[in-house]
């Protein structure tokens, strides 16, 4: 079984991905890097924790990545077309909150890994399918670069 915060900082270390343990909540975020086709880069910061007991009683590896808050003229028949080519994550709506604590509901790309059978490869695929599926939804549906 992987140990959760060494896979982190290796996948961190071979990508060059800015790596943060948010304390005390055992939560990462990695800054993920995705190339452009026009040879420039964005961002996207991915939150990586266990959630004990997720799948039928066993741990996962968890992961998020925002990608906008939900509005009710957002083009949500868009936004699931645009999920198709997603292999290790999903796209929903979730509670949320904004910095100052404002209750909002936000569009996420997300992953849940079963830990006791997961691999630092399969974490680390997750990892960018999750960043670069939350980024392209949040370019096309809110305009921008954002999170």
């Amino acid at each position: 079984m992987i140990q959760l915060h060494q896979t982190l900082k290796e996948i961190s270390a071979k990508f060059n991905y800015k790596l943060e343990e948010i304390q005390p909540t055992g939560t990462y975020k990695m800054d993920v890097a995705i190339p452009l086709k026009e040879g420039n880069w964005r961002y996207q910061y991915v939150y990586i924790w266990i959630v004990p007991g997720r799948y039928f009683g066993k741990d996962t590896v968890y992961m998020n990545s925002r990608a906008g808050i939900y509005r009710p003229d957002l083009n949500l028949y868009g936004i699931l077309k645009e999920a198709g080519p997603c292999c290790y994550c999903s796209i929903t709506i979730t509670s949320d909150k904004l910095g100052d604590g404002t209750p909002v509901e936000s569009i996420i790309a997300q992953s849940a890994l079963v830990l006791e059978t997961t691999t630092a490869a399969e974490v680390s695929n997750a990892i960018y399918d999750v960043a670069v599926a939350a980024d392209y939804i949040e370019e096309k549906f809110f305009g921008g670069d954002v999170h």
